[in-house]
This record gives C-alpha cells, sequence and structure tokens, in this order.
C-alpha cells in the first residue's frame, strides 16, 4: 500500500509539472516601463543560442541547452519538447524512444543537453529547451537530417542497342536531402560531345556513330555520404571501318614482313586478306595471319619478290563492307638527316642522313639552295620542283625560282664505300659511306661535304635514295646555316688597291658629317688619279 501511494504521489507531481509546462505564458504584468521586476535576478536564463543543426542520417546529434545557475534555480523545471510532445522534464525522461536521453551531470552540475541517437528522418524539426518560471523562457533548436543521394529512377534499365545514326535518350532521378545533381560522364573516355562531363536528369546523343559505344555513367551527389552511380551501356551497331596506319611498309627479299590494318566493327567482322585483287589462303605456310583485338595481321615469312606489292584488308558483316590497301614496297623508306643544323666553317658543311632499306643503296640525289627569307617554312615541300623522278628539272638543277627564291643545286652520288671522289662533275664536295654503329644491311648512313657555301647563311637541303626497286620519296626539307665571317679590320689599315680602296674610303667620308660637295670632288679627284696612272703605265704593263 505503501509502494502504491509514493507511486502515485509521483505521478501526481510529474503531472502537475507538464500541466505548469504547457500552461504558462509571458506575464506582461512582470514589467513596469520596460524594467524588470527586482526578482528577475533570481530567475535562470539561457546561455545557448538557438541554432540550426544539419547532421547526416544515422548519425549522432548533441542540441545544447545551458542556463545560468542564480539561488533559485532549483525551483525552476527545465524541459524539453518537440511541439506538443514533451521529452522531458527536469531530470525525468518522458519519451519513450530509447534514442532520446538528457546528458548525464558533469562536475555536479545537472545535464540538460538532449542527445538524439542514429537520427532518422523523422527526427528532423524544431527542438525547444524550456524553463518554467513565470514568465516562459525557451530557446529553439532546428534539426535538419541530411539523407545521402540515391538514384531512384532510371530508363532504359537494360543495355542500349542502337543502329549508326539513330537517337539515343537515358533519363536518370535521384532523391536525397538535400536534393542531388546528377552527373552524366563515360567510362575512360570523354563524352561525345568532348565533354568530361554534364549536368542534367536526360542525355541525349541525336546521331550515335561507332565512336558513341561505350559505358555511360549517372551519378547522383549532393555530398552527403558516398554518391549513387548506375552504368549504362550503348552499343551501336554499324558495318565495319578498315584503318591503316602504314599505307606503304618497306621489305626486302629473304626478310620478315608484317601487314597490319584495325577493324572497327559491331557486330564483330569476318576480315580476309588479298593480293592484288585475289584472296590468300589462310593456312598457307609461307605467311599467317592473326587477330589481337581489333588489330589484324598479315605476317609474310622470308619475302620473295612476288610478295612484292599490292595487299588488301578486307572486313564485313550483314551491315556492310570496308577495305583498306598496304603496299609491301622494296624500296628504300625516307631519308632523315642526322648532322648538325650549324657548320665550324663558313664554307663548307658536312651534311649526313640514313635511309632504312633492305637492299643495298646504289645512288643519292642531293638537293641543297639558300633560304630565302621571304619565304614561309610551310611551302618548302610545295616549292619544290618535280620531273619524271620527282627530283629536279634538266640540266641537273632548276634554274627558274618560286617567288624570288635561289635555284636548287643538285648533286648525284652513286654508293661507293672505298672510292672518294667529286660531287657528281659539280667540284662541290666529297661523299662517303660511313655503314660503322648501324645496320648495313638495312640501316645505312651516308655524308656529303658541301664546299663553295656563303658564310653566315642559312640553306636547306632535300635527298633522296634509289636502291634496285627504284627511288624513293623525298625527304622533308632541312635546314642548316654556316658560320659567320670574323670581325671585319678597322678599315685604315686595309691597303688600298686601285679604286677599290679609294671606294672604300669614300663609304666612310659619306658616312661622316663632310658636306656631300667636298666629298664628291675629293672622290672624283682621286679617280681622275688613278686614272692618269693607269694610262701612263699600261705600255709597260703589256
Amino acid at each position: 500500500m505503501l509502494y502504491m501511494a509514493v507511486r502515485s504521489l509521483r505521478w501526481m507531481k510529474i503531472l502537475i509539472l507538464l500541466l505548469f509546462i504547457q500552461g504558462t505564458a509571458p506575464s506582461l504584468s512582470r514589467y513596469s516601463g520596460g524594467n524588470y521586476l527586482e526578482e528577475d535576478k533570481y530567475s535562470p536564463g539561457f546561455l545557448t543560442l538557438g541554432q540550426k543543426y544539419s547532421i547526416a542520417l544515422g548519425s549522432t546529434v548533441v542540441l545544447p541547452c545551458k542556463i545560468n545557475e542564480t539561488e533559485r534555480s532549483a525551483q525552476y523545471i527545465l524541459a524539453w519538447k518537440r511541439g506538443i510532445a514533451v521529452l522531458t522534464a527536469g531530470s525525468l525522461k518522458v519519451t519513450v524512444n530509447p534514442r532520446i536521453r538528457l546528458m548525464p551531470m558533469v562536475q555536479g552540475q545537472p545535464g540538460y543537453n538532449l542527445e538524439i541517437r542514429d537520427v532518422h528522418i523523422g527526427d528532423a524539426g524544431d527542438y525547444i529547451c524550456q524553463i518554467g518560471t513565470m514568465e516562459v523562457k525557451e530557446i529553439v533548436h532546428t534539426l535538419e537530417v541530411l539523407v545521402p543521394a540515391k538514384i531512384d529512377y532510371i530508363a532504359p534499365v537494360h543495355p542500349v542497342e542502337v543502329h549508326k545514326g539513330a537517337r539515343v535518350r537515358l533519363e536518370c532521378r535521384g532523391t536525397g536531402n538535400p536534393m542531388p545533381r546528377i552527373i552524366w560522364s563515360r567510362r575512360n573516355k570523354l563524352l561525345p560531345s568532348g565533354d568530361a562531363n554534364v549536368m542534367e536528369f536526360v542525355f541525349e546523343i541525336l546521331h550515335v556513330n561507332r565512336h558513341s559505344s561505350g559505358h555511360y555513367l549517372c551519378t547522383a551527389d549532393n555530398r552527403v555520404g558516398q554518391p549513387d552511380v548506375r552504368e549504362f551501356t550503348v552499343n551501336v551497331l554499324h558495318a565495319p571501318e578498315v584503318e591503316v596506319e602504314q599505307h606503304t611498309v618497306h621489305g626486302g627479299v629473304g626478310y620478315e614482313a608484317q601487314l597490319t590494318c584495325t577493324v572497327h566493327s559491331e557486330p564483330a567482322a569476318n576480315v580476309v586478306w588479298l593480293k592484288e585483287g585475289t584472296e590468300l589462303d589462310s593456312n598457307a605456310k609461307h605467311h599467317s595471319q592473326s587477330v589481337n583485338g581489333n588489330k589484324h595481321s598479315l605476317l609474310i615469312r622470308n619475302v620473295t619478290r612476288y610478295d612484292l606489292g599490292n595487299y588488301t584488308c578486307q572486313a564485313s558483316n550483314h551491315l556492310g563492307t570496308d577495305r583498306g590497301t598496304l603496299n609491301l614496297s622494296g624500296l628504300p623508306a625516307i631519308c632523315h638527316f642526322d648532322s648538325p643544323i650549324a657548320s665550324n666553317d663558313r664554307d663548307q658543311y658536312n651534311i649526313t642522313w640514313t635511309v632504312e632499306s633492305h637492299s643495298p643503296i646504289e645512288e643519292y640525289r642531293l638537293f641543297y639552295r639558300l633560304q630565302s627569307p621571304n619565304r614561309h617554312p610551310s611551302l618548302d615541300n610545295h616549292l619544290f620542283p618535280h620531273s619524271e623522278f620527282g627530283l629536279y628539272g634538266s640540266g641537273g638543277y632548276n634554274s627558274g625560282g618560286y617567288f624570288g627564291d635561289e635555284p636548287w643545286e643538285s648533286v648525284s652520288i652513286p654508293e661507293m664505300v672505298d672510292n672518294i671522289h667529286g660531287g657528281g662533275g659539280y667540284g662541290r664536295g666529297m661523299f662517303y659511306s660511313d655503314p660503322y654503329g648501324y645496320q648495313p644491311e638495312v640501316v645505312h648512313r651516308s655524308s656529303f661535304q658541301l664546299k663553295k657555301l656563303r658564310s653566315g647563311s642559312n640553306y636547306e637541303a632535300r635527298v633522296q635514295a634509289r636502291n634496285e626497286y627504284g627511288w624513293n620519296q623525298l625527304s622533308s626539307v632541312f635546314h642548316f646555316s654556316t658560320k659567320a665571317d670574323d670581325p671585319q679590320v678597322e678599315p685604315s689599315a686595309q691597303p688600298a688597291v686601285y679604286g677599290i680602296g679609294l671606294l672604300e674610303k669614300s663609304r666612310m667620308i659619306f658616312g661622316s658629317g663632310a658636306s656631300r660637295s667636298s666629298q664628291f670632288c675629293t672622290l672624283l679627284l682621286g679617280l681622275l688619279t688613278q686614272v692618269s696612272v693607269l694610262i701612263v703605265i699600261q705600255p709597260f704593263l703589256l
């Protein structure tokens, strides 16, 4: 009986407290002329301001409520409310929510902070910390629950398979707090537009091609937790497209040669190799075919003269056929210059180059000329003269310049290792072959000493080579320069030879501040004197 009486009394006290908390209201009678009454100094107040708390879903939040302690603090009740629902009253917990509690006492002081563990979406809202005095005092904390982004709608849900030229529409939407951004990207590639990513709910490609195929990613991100990602697969059906990186493959009799083409096709294409229009037997021992990804190769072992010629890489599927042509050539590859661009001499330059050829080189043709200061370097390959060999006009060089260019000088150089001779009858230089450090059977290195060049000048050169199969293409234009003359000696120290010395002196005089009339007279008198001397001594010279 005693236990029941105590328990009833306890609940009666709680009920009275709740009625007091909910029924209290501000009293205007406590103010007089804007001044507080004397008993206000005994009334506790808040040291905490109301705030907004943004907490991620599933986290723990502590809502602070700190009051200043007064002599009569113990006479007042502090309560936590959410709307009209009372969560705590004093040190008593009223709510049955196990995730909510009052923080424990710290250093003998009662704990008034409210803790909410494992925050749910439904926990969002206003939380009121209230003191039940004659005038209701309270602070309000607002709890915002941040929810990670989640994609809740995608279309289409299955991989997309369309024909070339069709339209593709991908849609992706998400939820979360705050509302997430939808970002489109492509795995390991840029989007067809060239952008790394775009932000929009619907992603469209109006006219797809083979480059549109791939894995597209829809990412929903609101910076809360990890972004949510969904993947769309787009597969574009198209006829084969054949690419050939190296249209001419330089080979040689007795060597091994490999021809390669890249085939893009969806669905996969059937690839065959043809030579001069005739399909090759894939089971032949003389050659073999291989596939590595989308690269298809034809390997020819021990090349013969019959193997040289044109080949076709042909790919077909039910949507169409495409071809790529390659040429297995016995000609030398294009020559490459490797000499320094500046000469150590004023009138000479040793120009060197290398060329790859599986057959012995029989002859070189070297072209060089002064570089025109008015011609743009991009015109070098377009202004070079052509003949039946793509070399030069009759007479061994081109005498007609372009846009005021200097004519090309040409030198015909037979490939001779042990003979040193003049440069093709021009007397311009000496030639030798230097195979040391190279593969003489494949890579050939040659050199030519150009003479009687102009000092301090820029030159340009091109070269081509011939083996038993003919001439290769001209090399790219190579630029080099000769060394400038040493600084000239003072004119006063140079001997004057007849009129030349006077002419040099006259240039000095005209460059001074003397009057032009006196300068002219002085020059004329000197010339007349020297002419008279020549007339007198002429009989003796004869």
